[in-house]
Order: C-alpha cells, then sequence, then structure tokens
C-alpha cells in the first residue's frame, strides 16, 4: 500500500489481510427473516488484525473454527417464544377460527464451523489502493433441539355460518376436533425443527478495494453470497440458507492512533475501527420467500504490546425491510402474516491476538455473545482464527 509517511510499525503486524477480514462475516446461522434466518454472522468480524500495519500484494488464507451455542429465540418483544396458535380452519370446518394458547419453547442449538479464507491482493494499484479478491467457504455441523406444547384452543365461531350436519346428529365436539388437528399438526411442524445436520455452507465471494494513507485506512467492497450450501425446505436445522442470494456492499475504516507502540503514552499501539454493511436478498425460489434486507454496523478498539493485542467489538444487525411471502404465517412464530416481524439484535465481545515471532502469521482468539434482540436468537460464541500470509 502507498504510504505517505513512514511511521514506527508496531510489532503486531500480522498480514496483508488486514481489512479484508471485516468483509468476511462468514455464512453462520443468525436467526431472521425466512426461519430467522439472516446472512450475517452473529460473530464479530474485527479481531487483532485491524492493527496490522501496511499491506503487501500477494496470496493470503485464514482458516477458523467457531462453536456457537444458542440458547433461546426472542419474540419482537424480547421474550422468549411461546407456541400459541390463531388459525383460520378448513373443512369440515371452514370458516371458524382457532385460538390455542401455548407454552414456551424449548430450543437449544449448537454449531460448529471451518471457514477457509483465500484472496489475493493485486500488485497493481488502483486509485492509490490494491483491491483483494477473496473466497470463503464454510464447513458446517448443526445439532438443534425444538420441543414445545400447545394448550387446549377455543373455537370462535362465524356470524351466519352453522356446523355441518355430522356434528349436531353426531355428538361430535367440533373444538375436539380442531384442536386434535392443531397438535397433529404442530408436531410435524416440531419434528422437522430437530436433528443433525453437516455439510458445505453457502460460499461468499469478495472484492475489497484497500486504501492505507498514513495511519488511515479504509477498504470498500462488496460481497456476494452463493447458495452452495446444503439445504432442504421442509427440514428446521440446514447448513445452507436456501436458493438464493444476498448482496452485502460495506466500508469499513482504522485509524492509528500512536503507531508507536513503545510509547509510554495511554493511545501508543491502539487502532480503533468501523465498519457498515448492508444486505439485499433475492427470493428463495424454493418457498417463494424473500427476506428483508439489513444493515450492520461494527466498532472495535484494540491495543498492541508486543507481540500480544488486545481488544473488543460492539455490533449490531438491524432488518430494515419487510419479509414478503405469498404464505402467511411463516414470518415467526405466533405471526398472522409476512410483514412487520423484523430481525434485530446486537453483540460484543473482547479478543486477544498473537504473532508468531519472525512469521507473519498468527492467532486469534474471540468470544462474543448477543444481547437486546427481538425475533432473533440469542447465542454465545467462541471462534479460534489462524491467520497466514504467503
Amino acid at each position: 500500500m502507498k504510504n505517505s509517511t513512514v511511521q514506527p510499525a508496531p510489532r503486531m503486524t500480522l498480514l496483508k489481510t488486514a481489512l479484508c477480514l471485516a468483509f468476511l462475516s462468514g455464512s453462520m446461522g443468525s436467526f431472521a427473516g425466512e426461519n430467522y434466518k439472516l446472512r450475517q454472522s452473529p460473530v464479530g468480524a474485527f479481531g487483532g488484525e485491524i492493527a496490522a500495519g501496511a499491506d503487501n500484494p500477494g496470496f493470503f488464507g485464514t482458516a477458523s473454527i467457531t462453536t456457537l451455542d444458542i440458547t433461546s429465540v426472542v419474540d419482537g418483544n424480547g421474550f422468549e417464544i411461546t407456541t400459541p396458535i390463531t388459525a383460520k380452519l378448513t373443512a369440515p370446518l371452514a370458516g371458524y377460527t382457532l385460538n390455542a394458547p401455548g407454552n414456551k419453547i424449548d430450543f437449544h442449538q449448537t454449531q460448529t464451523q471451518v471457514n477457509l479464507v483465500g484472496g489475493y491482493l493485486t500488485e497493481t494499484t488502483y486509485a492509490d489502493g490494491r483491491i483483494a479478491f477473496v473466497v470463503n467457504v464454510p464447513l458446517i455441523s448443526i445439532s438443534r433441539s425444538f420441543s414445545g406444547a400447545l394448550g387446549t384452543g377455543s373455537l370462535t365461531t362465524p356470524t351466519g355460518i352453522n356446523l355441518p350436519a355430522a356434528f349436531t346428529q353426531g355428538g361430535v365436539n367440533p373444538t375436539n376436533l380442531a384442536n386434535a388437528a392443531a397438535r397433529a399438526q404442530w408436531a410435524s411442524s416440531v419434528a422437522a425443527q430437530n436433528g443433525d445436520v453437516s455439510g458445505l455452507g453457502d460460499t461468499e465471494l469478495s472484492a475489497v478495494w484497500i486504501r492505507h494513507q498514513d495511519r488511515l485506512k479504509i477498504a470498500a467492497g462488496v460481497s456476494l453470497f452463493v447458495p452452495t450450501g446444503v439445504y432442504d425446505k421442509n427440514r428446521g436445522p440446514n447448513p445452507g440458507f436456501g436458493n438464493f442470494y444476498t448482496l452485502r456492499p460495506g466500508v469499513a475504516v482504522t485509524y492509528n492512533l500512536n503507531p508507536n507502540h513503545m510509547d509510554a503514552a495511554w493511545d501508543a499501539g491502539v487502532t480503533v475501527a468501523g465498519r457498515i454493511s448492508y444486505g439485499i436478498n433475492s427470493t428463495n425460489t424454493d418457498t417463494d420467500y424473500r427476506s428483508g434486507n439489513f444493515i450492520y454496523t461494527e466498532v472495535g478498539l484494540v491495543k498492541v504490546v508486543g507481540d500480544w493485542a488486545i481488544g473488543g467489538n460492539l455490533f449490531s444487525t438491524q432488518q430494515v425491510t419487510d419479509d414478503t411471502s405469498p404464505v402467511v404465517g411463516t414470518s415467526c412464530l405466533g405471526s398472522v402474516d409476512a410483514a412487520g416481524c423484523r430481525y434485530k439484535t446486537y453483540g460484543a465481545g473482547p479478543f486477544l491476538a498473537y504473532k508468531l515471532p519472525g512469521k507473519d502469521a498468527g492467532f486469534n482468539l474471540q468470544y462474543n455473545t448477543n444481547f437486546g434482540g427481538s425475533n432473533a436468537v440469542v447465542a454465545k460464541s467462541w471462534q479460534v482464527r489462524f491467520v497466514k500470509a504467503w
């Protein structure tokens, strides 16, 4: 990268990828939109790499392993989701409505994911910056436990509609019949949500323009998620998100407050970073469902001390448009239509990075937890990332 002046470089300079990593979220399962899922990781992207110095052209790669523990799913009010159903019934009770109360859903999912990332940073400069081309391939293993019980519902009798003769003459209780049908449908839905599955996730392709100017580094680019993942629309847990694409343009910036990490000042070796991106989803052709678009923002701070770096990040994902679907009742549990059920969550956590002495490589250990969400999962995660340049 072009530098207008030469500054004392921190020893934590890891490799040439620097801000490329800020664009790679991986295809981690964040719940929202269709089946509460968006293609935006619940794990922050910033780590010790944001303290990297000038980037050098050539090939680079990272490998990361992430364990994710999802303990619950929350509704639009931030409470654990329940199983109430308000359903319009079909024949022989066409026109009737069943109102069934429910209990809290017992939801737990563990997920292990390996992300293999490779890329190339051009030698040629464009507007004083270089371009990185990156491929991110996730391998995912999921185990999900999902259970819940329906209460006994009551029928709302429509005006001007009489019970079929089979009920009035045969002594059949229509409320019991409707509840039995609802419980059978619920049991079938729950069975599809449980299970273990593993396989290839959705691949992320990115092109990022990176310019390094003194203490400031800017990266602007776009990622395209392609549906390469294992996916079955009739199954709850899936490594893939569905037969649709997600385009996510964005920009990330880092600024080194004081490059001389040996200085005694408080800001010695301190780097701050910020990132914003916008996700645009196409329609899942397998289900005719289109998840709403979303904004992702993240800030991070790191301090370098020798070959070590310690810091933290804070991030949010906000769905900004409604889901659309010709099928009602699929946006959120308890919702009667596909609109007005937007995903929102926040996350934060610390990270610790270490540069291998004399090597253009290092490790990053990161912990994140989600909070303050609505129509979203509550997840905790650990991630170990190995970064290497060639």
